[in-house]
């Protein structure tokens, strides 16, 4: 299930990608029931891959008929995660639909991320658990995807200022440049990105 106001999210963000041979991982797939969705929208050249924990989720996207591809692994192992990047051929979009538990969120983040080709997107659904007790949330808690967002931001200004964080080993300075935050969606572009020039003095 989406709420309504990602979909004119999704298509602000996802239009440039339809009709080329994208990479995409879905993380979380429930029932399968987005792959109806991401294999009209991105067309038959999309290599389209899902991750879930349940085994019954995951033979419902196998069976779906549209060349999708859903491998049973935990959102928290990197060496899951690398291994479905390989069998993809590499990977330009990333949705995590997944647990929505804090530290999920990162160690996906944290693996998936370096792997990304650049031009690529990282987006991260239903940040409002970052609020929610049950889901390692809470106002201003570190380490939730909320919080994880905003250490992003202030690593993207290492340029003019020490920045030291928990993010900060990522040299996302260099990687990341642009961050869009929405009602309870992020999306992270990923791009090589220069030292910044001052034109004027």
């Amino acid at each position: 299930m989406k709420w309504l106001h990602y979909l004119d999210i999704y298509d602000r963000y996802l239009s440039a990608y339809r009709d080329l041979p994208v990479r995409f991982l879905e993380i979380g797939v429930a029932d399968g029931g987005s792959f109806n969705v991401w294999r009209p929208y991105f067309g038959d050249r999309a290599v389209l891959y899902g991750i879930d924990i349940s085994d019954s989720s995951i033979d419902k996207v196998n069976a779906l008929g549209i060349g999708c591809h859903g491998r049973v692994g935990s959102q928290a192992d990197p060496e899951f995660l690398a291994s479905v990047v390989s069998e993809m051929g590499g990977l330009d979009i990333v949705v995590d639909d997944g647990s929505h538990i804090a530290e999920h969120q990162l160690a996906s983040f944290r693996t998936l991320f370096p792997l990304l080709s650049d031009g690529g997107l990282y987006i991260c659904e239903d940040l409002h658990t970052s609020y929610w007790d049950d889901w390692q949330g809470g106002l201003r808690r570190p380490g939730t995807f909320i919080e994880v967002v905003k250490d992003i931001i202030d690593c993207l200004h290492k340029w003019y200022y020490p920045i030291d964080n928990a993010m900060v080993d990522m040299d996302l300075h260099t990687k990341v440049p642009a961050v869009h935050v929405h009602d309870s969606m992020v999306v992270i572009e990923k791009a090589k990105v220069d030292p910044p020039v001052m034109l004027i003095k």
